[in-house]
């Protein structure tokens, strides 16, 4: 299967921009991206973000069949410190049909894209 995230963005999903740089004041706290696929059935998977190598968030999500899906994440205030960050997004497979099946094998790992806060 063909997988990819292009980058992330702010403001509101609908608005779909993924940068691989942004630039945003630290009060900024959510931001979207985009998976891009070519799964034919729906399927789960789980993506964990990482900011600066330090896991902030696990998404569960399923892929459609129309080849994208948009999602958010929230990076907790202890994290936003004004400067330059990276940003690296994973995705799972789940270990399980069950609902609440963690992660299992990793299908996808994304370039790390930059986060840079000002105040």
């Amino acid at each position: 299967m063909e997988i990819a995230i292009h980058g992330f963005w702010t403001t509101k999903a609908g608005d779909v921009d993924p940068q691989k740089t942004l630039t945003t004041p630290v009060s900024d706290s959510r931001f979207f991206y985009q998976i891009t696929h070519d799964a034919k059935k729906r399927q789960k998977v789980i993506t964990k973000i990482f900011l600066d190598e330090q896991e902030i968030s696990v998404v569960h999500e399923w892929l459609s069949n129309d080849g994208k899906e948009t999602n958010f994440f929230d990076i907790p205030l202890q994290y936003r410190k004004k400067g330059e960050h990276s940003l690296k997004f994973q995705i799972f497979a789940p270990a399980s049909e069950a609902a609440d099946a963690g992660p299992r094998d990793k299908i996808y790992e994304s370039e790390s894209f930059r986060l840079i806060y000002t105040e």
